[in-house]
């Protein structure tokens, strides 16, 4: 028994061997397709992998009118975020590159002496920018939210308060979100999605992304709480930790917020020696949030608030209308343009930031601000999306087989059609506005959701466009230009796919690196 267990351990020690030898060789490059036959091929193999037998492809590629590669174009797949590109392009359309939107801060009365007798109006227009992703010197690279202690754009209009001469409020501060009317959440958006800065609540006074940053740094002895700070500093969350301080181990930090609470509790351990756990979490009722950031910044300068923080709606609206005749203008702060707005969407693939753009499609709508068979304002979401809906049929694309649910492409019923998207993007290179809309597009191996995807192929810093990603669901449309410099066109989708996402997106990578490096006539 012994011999024999000792021959199973040489044989085992010598196919390592043989093994290690062959891996340390590198693999031959496989030869570039020469010809569009070879081309098609070799694309056709990569999604008839057997490891993809269950899953669903949908592959278009057109060049000047003229199809290259199509797997199921006519059949509808989830786009998850490729569905940004669908409301981007019908805002920019609908605004232009220009447009930007307005925060302004009002008084219900004359402001005299220093004295308000009355409210302070804190009134949103859908600006998604009150936040420090926008505090840079480059406005190329919007990276994820930066956390900051404090919000600039309320300390701006804290500011301009204070040198109007403001020294009390004797009312109330009122967080209005009423410009845009309608539920919070995204339509058929899924529960457990919505405790995450992802699918955080959308409001026409949105600020922070309408979410804060926790940093949990270990207690100085085992067993001790440790310390949870928030960003920004604020009182409208309330902290329970249950976390305690281990010995060694992992970090496991456990997250809970109630959808309609602003209390998080924490639970888990987090090692003495660890490095600070930091985690983002969306708040519940974003304008009230906005307003009790606008209350702590008076109070650190000095200006002193004797009401509470409030929140006016649309459904209140209807009985105490929004009047800016009757209100004083004490300040504003105005959004970066729509160029740099869809920068934002498009490379970080930013939910709330699109949502408020479908939003934003609504207050164009001849419906907007009227009430429905119940007495309620249309829902501007609903509006946005019967506006998009207009945009996509001037664009020549059958909207009749798509499901448009949501603006982000967070909702799991979102259904497009990798025709519906490649037409779109050949519409829109034709657009006014064709420059302002592929400068949104992140680049590959270079920026947003790509930066790190088709490096050191020859799609980095060529293929433009847009990713998605949900559970089974994974997808790339956009722009890139063979090694003849001729464009190209590609919307690609895989679905149901139930094995680790990064087989699909690596399918999705080597087709646009080999379209990229295609060199033979089209």
């Amino acid at each position: 028994m012994k011999r024999i267990r000792s021959f199973v351990a040489l044989l085992l020690i010598c196919a390592l061997t043989i093994s290690s030898t062959f891996a340390q060789q590198p693999a031959a490059a496989p030869a570039k397709p020469q010809t569009l036959e070879e081309l098609q091929t070799r694309i056709a193999a990569l999604l008839d992998q057997p490891k993809f037998v269950a899953a669903r492809w949908g592959l278009r590629i057109i060049t000047n009118n003229k199809i290259l590669f199509e797997r199921d174009a006519d059949k509808t797949f989830m786009p998850a975020s490729n569905m940004k590109l669908y409301t981007s392009s019908a805002a920019l359309d609908a605004f232009g590159p220009d447009a930007k939107f307005k925060t302004s801060i009002y008084a219900s009365k004359a402001v005299k002496r220093g004295l308000l007798h009355g409210d302070l109006i804190l009134y949103g227009r859908g600006d998604p920018n009150l936040s420090p992703r926008f505090d840079t010197d480059d406005p190329d690279r919007y990276d994820d939210l930066k956390p900051a202690d404090k919000i600039s754009a309320i300390e701006q209009l804290a500011d301009q308060l204070k040198a109007s001469g403001l020294k009390i409020v004797s009312g109330n501060i009122l967080g209005d979100d009423s410009y845009f009317a309608g539920p919070l959440l995204g339509s058929s958006w899924e529960w457990d999605d919505l405790q995450f800065y992802y699918g955080a609540e959308v409001s026409a006074l949105t600020i922070n992304d309408n979410s804060v940053n926790f940093v949990i740094t270990p207690g100085k002895k085992t067993g001790a709480p440790p310390v949870i700070a928030v960003q920004p500093q604020t009182s409208y969350v309330k902290i329970i930790n249950h976390v305690t301080t281990s010995d060694s181990g992992a970090t496991r930090i456990g997250v809970h917020r109630p959808l309609d609470s602003n209390t998080v509790e924490f639970f888990g351990t987090l090692p003495k020696t660890a490095a600070p756990f930091e985690t983002s979490v969306a708040i519940h009722d974003p304008a009230s949030f906005a307003a009790t950031l606008l209350k702590e910044a008076l109070q650190r300068r000095g200006i002193r608030v004797t009401g509470q923080v409030k929140h006016l709606d649309a459904l209140t609206r209807v009985t105490q209308p929004f009047d800016e005749s009757k209100l004083t203008e004490l300040a504003s702060v105005a959004s970066q343009p729509m160029s740099e707005l869809l920068k934002v969407v498009n490379k970080q693939s930013q939910n709330l930031h699109t949502e408020l753009l479908l939003r934003h499609l609504g207050t164009r709508h001849p419906d907007y601000g009227k009430l429905d068979d119940y007495g309620r304002p249309k829902s501007t979401a609903t509006l946005g999306n019967e506006v998009r809906r207009l945009f996509l049929q001037a664009a020549s694309i059958d909207v009749s087989t798509l499901s448009l649910r949501d603006g982000s492409g967070l909702a799991r019923q979102d259904l497009v059609t990798p025709r519906s998207t490649s037409s779109l993007l050949e519409f829109m290179l034709k657009h006014p506005h064709t420059q302002a809309f592929r400068d949104s597009l992140t680049v590959a191996g270079i920026d947003g959701t790509l930066e790190r995807r088709m490096r050191d192929t020859a799609a980095a810093n060529n293929f433009r466009g847009k990713t998605g990603t949900l559970s089974y669901v994974n997808a790339l449309s956009g722009y890139l230009t063979t090694k003849r410099g001729q464009m190209l066109i590609f919307s690609g989708m895989g679905n149901n796919y139930t094995g680790p996402g990064r087989d699909v997106t690596g399918v999705l990578d080597q087709i646009c690196a080999l379209l990229a490096e295609y060199d033979g006539e089209l």
